[in-house]
């Protein structure tokens, strides 16, 4: 599916409008998520809905169907006859979710490993186009598109699995990761060892080395959650910190 434009910054001229191809409450939701994804919209952020939905051009109705999505994936906070805001975030809570992904992605990633070899053999071109296309993004700064292309790359690799539950599992975490990994891969330096991490995963996976691509998988989850967490913190961090 082709992504929706990136949403104007508030204070733009142009009020973004709706494609006849979306329901507004999911155009709404897409607007919304990348907002906040992107910092537009802050951490304790509140949310007015007579604004957003001025801003948005739409009614109150898909507007807050759209916030109860968000809701859903813990990036904003609706209380009763409160307004809604925008969820923090906090080093607490990113361990949490980043520990509870290791655990299925590297799970995912040595049965994937593990799958037909004609399956995995059919897949190399198309790994081989997804890291090329990482890495240009990397080069241009398109954050947006890098972060795009590392969900891409990983959907790759875990439909290969062949394990339905275990995915869907994975998918509520990283709906609530989204956010964590939008401020790593802002960072050039970061996505550049993404990445790289990505070349190794794939590597192990075509040979069909299970245990291999589960470490490197693992590894590379984990692997920026010291430099995530002194992002957080405001402090800063060496890509070379220990875990």
């Amino acid at each position: 599916m082709t992504p929706s434009p990136p949403p104007q910054r508030r204070g733009s001229a142009a009020r973004p409008t709706a494609p006849w191809s979306l329901r507004k409450q999911d155009w709404a939701y897409q607007q919304l998520r990348e907002r906040i994804l992107t910092g537009v919209l802050a951490p304790g952020e509140q949310l007015s809905q007579e604004a957003l939905a001025q801003e948005l051009g739409i009614s109150r109705g898909p507007l807050r169907d759209a916030l109860s999505r968000l809701a859903a994936e813990s990036l904003v906070v609706d209380r009763p006859h409160q307004k809604s805001t925008v969820a923090e975030v906090s080093v607490a809570d990113a361990r949490d979710i980043y520990n509870g992904r290791a655990a299925l992605e590297s799970v995912l990633a040595a049965a994937a490993a593990q799958a037909d070899p004609a399956e995995r053999g059919a897949l190399a071109a198309d790994f081989g186009l997804l890291l090329e296309r990482q890495r240009i993004a990397v080069s241009l700064g398109d954050a947006i598109q890098v972060r795009l292309l590392d969900r891409e790359f990983h959907d790759t690799v875990y439909e290969l699995a062949a394990m339905p539950a275990t995915l869907a599992a994975l998918d509520q975490l990283r709906a609530k990761s989204d956010r964590y990994l939008a401020l790593y891969l802002a960072d050039a330096q970061r996505a550049q060892i993404s990445v790289d991490e990505h070349t190794a995963i794939v590597e192990a996976l075509l040979r069909g080395d299970a245990e291999q691509s589960a470490t490197l998988t693992r590894t590379h989850v984990l692997g920026g959650l010291t430099l995530l967490a002194g992002s957080i913190a405001g402090q800063p961090a060496s890509v070379s910190d220990p875990l």
